[in-house]
């Protein structure tokens, strides 16, 4: 029985303050982790001291079921200590019979007519009067807090009690804190892994050396003694590929494949792994069937791990990493790091099965106008174009990375056109301008009265792209919460219109584009590492104007070409001084920032060749004028000696070279009329 009595005003004030100093050590920084083995002692010397008793302790349950004293509180050094101490309990049939969610007052332990169990542990702990309040975080027991009087007997007040209780639920919220700090700190290692991992992919082609060098990582980051790749092939015939282990001397290294392949018809359980797409935990050899036919038959070992490999929801394979000794049971962190390593092993087989395509795929595209859209003539605009040709009939998923203005729409339209989705829609998203509330209802659309402002129905974006593409531009800008949305439906082609329960499934392929850099967004926080995965299958690097100079005649022209017809003039080039302005600027907004320029030179040109003239008017190449040729800046070497009339000849011809041809400047350059020019051009043309 609870007491009724109550405490003074005196009292209640020290447990309070007594609860607060408790609360300012469950409060850290939002970034730090509470040190729980710290806090936990300092809460138990704390009440102990509050509630004055001979002992206050906390027992904390352990996996086996078993309580375990691990923090504790003495009045003085002559109290027995009961730290260390294990308490084997039977907390499942204690719970028939008692409620181990709520406090157990025993006011005098060899008096009491309770279980037998609390006899017997009051005299293992010498205690005579007993306090035992329980710990729980969701409906999970996590263990108790015990408040000893060794000698006397005491009565358990209600006010004590209730006090002890909130501060058991203070313990609580400091395990949560705890809890997901860690679980931040595992994902946070997760992602930095997998990101590694990610960027040796990135570098190496040959999908051989990746594969190797995955599972040798794999190995050592899980510090397992043995792993290999367990691929299908067409035949249905399993072989065995970057084998490794650990040697004697702690080092990871390639060993023979002694495996032999098996015919997958022969054996059940390889069938089983192949068509389930679960990762398989196997804990012990001698757990069931399939433990015994992985851990003894196929390979020798005592735990292991077996992670599909995934590529369009088929298992092509499978990551296998065994460990030789016993150990203890795996943990999630362990199981989604093996799953992650295994998605990276899928994207680079996705990525070589691309490559071992690009024969028929240049076969297929022999005769389309790939250079139509795609203007250039250097290496880097040649590569870029392959790089889209390659994927372009395929269904992955494209990644454009580049800057502003370096033409990344231009380039998703090219893919869509060379694709056999051409036929499809082509839906642009610009993520970055959709607001958050809308993102939802934009790209899954809305049924009538779904919100406010929902007078109708609304088709989304994915459903007006079905059997087209889908161009996620900005991706980096959407919002976290619009993120997690977007990955939703990226892994199965399924949603719900905002307001409905019907599944929709579309077929849609996305082409993403982005001028952030993903992985440091990622390392900020801003961007989701699995979005990034999925997204990542083909990435295309766009390279910046600067980079690719020689690219800029070709580029101007066509933009002066456009804008003939705009401005209903005829030009017929730029002059070469001019280009060469234009190619010792660097560029910044890329091919759109050269669009713009030609838009504007062209609209108060005079001449039908554009010079460096017209170009002075910007202010971005005022400064820029004397490092190119300009009509001050040329010079006529003649030897002394030349006759005057070559003299002559050779200043017009040399005009002529400047202005390109242009008859009309170069007898204003001369000084001349027309005519003149003409007249002279004639007598030179006749003495040749």
């Amino acid at each position: 029985m609870l007491a009724e009595t109550t405490i003074s005003i005196e009292r209640k004030l020290q447990m309070y303050a007594a609860r607060e100093r408790i609360l300012d050590r469950i409060n850290p920084e939002i970034n730090k982790a509470i040190d729980l083995h710290k806090f936990l002692q300092a809460t138990v010397t704390e009440l102990g001291k509050m509630m004055e008793v001979d002992r206050c302790d906390m027992m904390v349950v352990r996996k086996d079921a078993e309580l375990k004293i691990d923090f504790e509180y003495r009045a003085n050094q002559n109290i027995p200590s009961s730290l260390g101490l294990s308490i084997p309990l039977e907390l499942q049939r204690l719970s028939r019979t008692l409620n181990l969610t709520a406090p157990i007052a025993i006011n005098d332990t060899q008096t009491s007519s309770r279980d037998p169990i609390f006899r017997q542990l009051a005299e293992s702990v010498q205690t005579r009067s007993l306090l035992v309040v329980p710990i729980t975080l969701s409906n999970e027991l996590l263990g108790f807090l015990g408040f000893h009087q060794c000698e006397r007997v005491r009565t358990w007040v209600k006010d004590e009690i209730e006090f002890v209780e909130s501060i058991a639920r203070l313990i609580a919220v400091g395990y949560q804190y705890t809890r997901i700090y860690q679980e931040k700190e595992k994902e946070a290692e997760i992602n930095k892994v997998l990101l590694e991992i990610a960027n040796d992919i990135n570098v190496q082609r040959d999908l051989a050396a990746i594969t190797a060098h995955t599972v040798k990582r794999s190995l050592a980051i899980l510090k397992a003694d043995f792993g290999c790749l367990a691929m299908l092939d067409s035949t249905k015939q399993i072989y065995f590929d970057a084998v490794s282990q650990v040697g004697a001397s702690g080092q990871v290294s390639a060993t023979n494949n002694s495996l032999s392949p098996l015919a997958l018809s022969e054996y059940p359980f390889l069938r089983r792994t192949f068509s389930d797409k679960r990762t398989l935990v196997l804990q012990n050899a001698e757990t069931n069937d399939i433990s015994r036919f992985y851990l003894q038959k196929l390979f020798t070992g005592q735990a292991a791990l077996i992670a599909p490999v995934l590529i369009n929801n088929r298992v092509l394979g499978v990551l296998v990493l065994v460990w030789s000794e016993s150990r203890r049971p795996f943990t999630d962190f362990e199981v989604k790091l093996a799953e992650g390593i295994a998605s990276q092993i899928a994207i680079a087989m996705e990525r070589e099965q691309l490559s071992a395509e690009v024969l028929q795929l240049r076969r297929e595209l022999k005769g389309r106008q790939a250079n139509n859209v795609m203007i250039g003539s250097s290496d880097k605009i040649r590569q870029l174009i392959e790089n889209a040709l390659n994927v372009a009939d395929t269904s992955s998923t494209v990644l454009l990375e580049g800057e502003t203005g370096t033409g990344k729409e231009v380039l998703a339209v090219f893919i869509q056109q060379n694709s056999s989705r051409k036929d499809g829609p082509f839906v642009k998203v610009n993520c970055g301008a959709i607001a958050e509330s809308l993102m939802e209802s934009e790209l899954f659309g809305h049924e009538k009265g779904a919100f406010t402002d929902a007078r109708s129905r609304r088709i989304g974006l994915f459903e007006e792209a079905n059997f087209g593409t889908l161009f996620l531009d900005e991706v980096a800008e959407m919002s976290p919460a619009a993120q997690v949305k977007l990955l939703r439906v990226l892994e199965d082609n399924t949603f719900t219109r905002v307001g409905s329960n019907e599944t929709i499934k579309v077929d849609v392929r996305i082409i993403a584009a982005t001028n952030v850099d993903l992985k440091e967004a990622i390392e900020r926080g801003r961007f989701r590492p699995d979005l990034y995965y999925r997204l990542n299958v083909y990435p295309i690097r766009l390279p910046a104007l600067r980079d690719r100079k020689e690219d800029i005649p070709l580029l101007a022209m066509h933009f002066l070409d456009l804008h003939s017809k705009n401005t209903g003039k005829s030009f017929s080039g730029i002059s070469d001084s001019a280009l060469q302005l234009l190619k010792a600027y660097d560029w910044p907004g890329n091919v759109r920032e050269l669009d713009r320029i030609i838009q504007r030179t062209a609209i108060p040109a005079k001449s039908r060749i554009l010079t460096v003239e017209d170009f002075l008017s910007i202010e971005i190449f005022q400064s820029l004028a004397p490092e190119v040729n300009t009509p001050e800046k040329l010079k006529l070497e003649i030897k002394l000696g030349t006759s005057l009339e070559m003299v002559e000849r050779c200043l017009i011809e040399q005009t002529l070279t400047f202005t390109q041809g242009d008859k009309s400047r170069a007898a204003t350059l001369l000084g001349i009329g027309r005519k003149t020019l003409y007249r002279k051009l004639e007598q030179y043309q006749q003495e040749k």
